[in-house]
């Protein structure tokens, strides 16, 4: 697995790095959101994952705050009113926590999560697919449960070790499976804070946003696997990099770089 800590000479700069890089990408809009109003969704989206993976739970929320702040101070532009920065929050949560091994933090998270979705009031529960055999109810947020199993299985706990694999596949595989895990729980996240805002603050009356919520149902798994796809690729990129300038420990617990040079330089009698 990634290292469970950076040292902080160098996770400072990194978290700086990192906001920066989420704070210019939100300027670079990929979707727009139904009944949004202008509002709109961000390449940021793809390296959200990113916060929690390398910098965990702590470093990467402040990451997320910040690079939030710095694109609405870019671009002028809010989703939620000043609370823009919740969705990715929760996304370097959940995964900052199973990569640090605290695999019930991120359980209980998403599990709050998901209940808070089936007691709002203004969200829409079930969804009735027509088949050619008869309708059939769907849970909205079908995918995010898919996700929320993934999270509870062993899969999620090996994936954190899969991650700095040497098999690009393998790593490929898990970075697919943790950025479909952090990303659901962002799309969650957001989707709770449209349900809250949509009437009282974006003029949406109950009827329109149920009409809303059933086109989301059928673009959201389609935006969301995208998103992953991407996120796949960037963070494979991204993980790689770091690891051979150095940022990143290779599973001996030394950086890769200072780990060719420890080798380099050690006596042959170091094992007496």
């Amino acid at each position: 697995m990634i290292a469970a800590e950076i040292s902080r000479r160098r996770l400072v700069p990194l978290a700086a790095t990192f906001a920066a890089t989420y704070g210019v990408l939100r300027s670079v809009p990929i979707s727009v959101m139904i009944l949004g109003s202008g509002r709109v969704l961000t390449s940021s989206e793809f390296v959200a994952p990113l916060l929690g993976i390398i910098l965990g739970p702590y470093a990467g929320s402040l990451a997320a705050v910040v690079g939030t702040f710095l694109g609405i101070a870019l671009t002028g532009r809010m989703n939620f009113f000043g609370l823009d920065f919740l969705p990715v929050m929760v996304n370097a949560l959940v995964l900052g926590f199973l990569m640090r091994k605290r695999w019930l933090f991120s359980a209980l998270l998403y599990s709050a999560l998901l209940a808070l979705f089936f007691l709002h009031p203004l969200t829409l529960h079930f969804i009735s697919v027509p088949l050619p055999n008869g309708a059939v109810e769907l849970p909205f947020v079908w995918l995010h449960i898919v996700a929320w199993l993934l999270l509870l299985s062993p899969l999620s706990r090996k994936s954190v070790e899969w991650i700095s694999g040497q098999t690009v596949s393998k790593a490929a595989g898990a970075v697919f499976l943790l950025a479909l895990i952090g990303t659901t729980a962002q799309h969650l996240t957001g989707t709770l804070l449209f349900a809250s805002l949509a009437v009282p603050l974006m003029g949406i009356t109950p009827q329109t946003l149920t009409a809303g919520w059933v086109a989301v149902f059928y673009v959201y798994p389609v935006e969301r696997l995208i998103i992953v796809l991407a996120a796949t690729v960037v963070n494979i990129a991204v993980v790689r990099a770091l690891k051979v300038t150095g940022f990143l420990r290779t599973a001996d617990g030394i950086t890769t770089r200072e780990g060719r040079s420890a080798r380099k330089h050690r006596p042959n009698n170091a094992s007496q």
